[in-house]
């Protein structure tokens, strides 16, 4: 339908999905559109919409306090290829929503970033101890892990999550 609105000739488009569904209207001042352009653009803008929301609510899109422009721009990217990485993921392996595999993917790196932390403390324990009995840190470290089945147990998980990341 067209129309006038405040000085302008618009067109209206109204739409409504199966018999009982709310009437939605769509404005546009593209007096040249199509019911079917106008409601196709309309979705992509909406798509756009809710990528944008996502990316501020769950990656904390908008956040970096770096005065840089280079690094503000770096921000944005690095969160719009996690933003892609987490829908690749949603679509093709999984039926999570997007902050449903943020959430785990973001306690993954927690546990992985406490591992890296303990295992640095461990090799610095070791080293000293082999400073002071002036022995091979690496030999001693292999000796101690070889004698303890936790250890062993734990170096092995070190080693699983340093070919996963």
């Amino acid at each position: 339908t067209d129309a006038v609105f405040a000085g302008k000739s618009v067109k209206l488009f109204f739409y409504r999905f199966g018999k009982k569904g709310e009437w939605k209207a769509l404005l546009s001042t593209d007096t040249a559109l199509t019911p079917f352009k106008a409601y196709q653009t309309y979705s992509m803008r909406w798509a756009i919409e809710v990528v944008f929301h996502e990316c501020k609510s769950l990656l904390k899109l908008g956040k970096c306090q770096c005065r840089d422009f280079g690094s503000q721009i770096a921000s944005i990217s690095l969160n719009m290829l996690q933003y892609n990485l987490l829908s690749y993921v949603k679509r093709f392996e999984s039926y999570e929503t997007i902050g449903g595999l943020f959430r785990e993917i973001t306690e993954q790196t927690v546990e992985l970033s406490i591992t890296e932390k303990i295992w640095g403390l461990i090799r610095e324990i070791v080293s000293a101890i082999a400073d002071f009995f002036s022995t091979d840190f690496d030999e001693l470290l292999t000796n101690i892990i070889n004698e303890n089945k936790q250890l062993k147990a734990m170096m092995g998980v070190v080693q699983q999550l340093q070919l996963v990341a």
